[in-house]
């Protein structure tokens, strides 16, 4: 919902906000959001690949009544490799990519019969992508083999 600056509107209570709730989902039904796909050269594998999860490790220590927490890793899709993040690490997506997986059942469990088709940036040195639509992980532009005629 939004809501204008300077002007406190109450929150729909009953069927107002079973309605907007419905309305809602039908709208994330109707207009999915793709998740963030960040690519990098991973320390691990040696490849440039997706890293879609964050790890962080969180310390404990006792004595002094505290807990520490680093920076989060990022976790290599591939290999599980974490790694931590720096500036400028992620490479840019400049090649469009066309999925071939299938999309998820919203309803029931498992893929639908459908294509996704999404076309999505990847860059041109990943050899594995994931589909920001679909979660699938297909063969990325560095690992098919250009025509050249």
């Amino acid at each position: 919902m939004v809501v204008r600056s300077g002007i406190v509107e109450p929150e729909p209570a009953g069927w107002s906000s079973v309605r907007l709730a419905l309305r809602e989902l039908w709208h994330e039904m109707r207009h999915p959001t793709p998740r963030a796909v960040r690519y990098m050269g991973c320390d691990g594998c040696g490849q440039v690949t997706s890293h879609s999860s964050d790890q962080r490790l969180y310390t404990l220590r006792v004595a002094e009544r505290g807990v520490t927490a680093p920076p989060p890793k990022a976790v290599c899709d591939e290999c599980g490799h974490a790694q931590p993040r720096a500036m400028g690490d992620e490479i840019l997506a400049d090649v469009p990519v066309t999925c071939a997986g299938r999309r998820h059942r919203r309803i029931r469990a498992g893929r639908s019969r459908r294509r996704c088709g999404q076309v999505f940036a990847a860059p041109a040195a990943a050899t594995v992508v994931a589909c920001p639509w679909c979660s699938t992980v297909q063969p990325g532009p560095a690992a098919v083999p250009s025509r050249s005629s």
